[in-house]
């Protein structure tokens, strides 16, 4: 079997492990963990979809026993800092009073909403 697809055979077995695990949270621990959720199940769909890796990287990533946390955690990471991001993003908006042809309108500031 090549490194690609032991691989990505190990990520697959990792998310199943993680759905598995997942699976005894209540609704309220599943709802808290909805961030993480969607990393992996990002990561999960990027990591084993149409990818292609370079040989140091298949090498790399095979060393551990659980890849696909290794560059979850990685990636929910770099997104805590693009979370600062969304400062910027609603003062462009606005500023630049950006959909306000696209989305409803309240009647008058202040009205109670029905």
């Amino acid at each position: 079997m090549d490194k690609k697809t032991l691989l990505i055979n190990r990520i697959h077995r990792n998310f199943a492990d993680y759905k598995a695990k997942l699976l005894k949270v209540d609704g309220q621990g599943i709802f808290e963990k909805a961030e993480e959720i969607a990393a992996y199940t990002q990561v999960h769909r990027n990591m084993t979809e149409n990818r292609s890796y370079e040989p140091e990287e298949l090498d790399y990533l095979l060393l551990f026993q659980d890849p696909l946390e290794v560059v979850t955690d990685q990636y929910q990471e770099e997104f805590r800092y693009a979370e600062n991001m969304l400062e910027l993003i609603v003062a462009r908006i606005c500023d630049k009073q950006d959909g306000l042809g696209d989305y409803p309108l309240m009647k008058k500031y202040g009205e109670p909403e029905r």
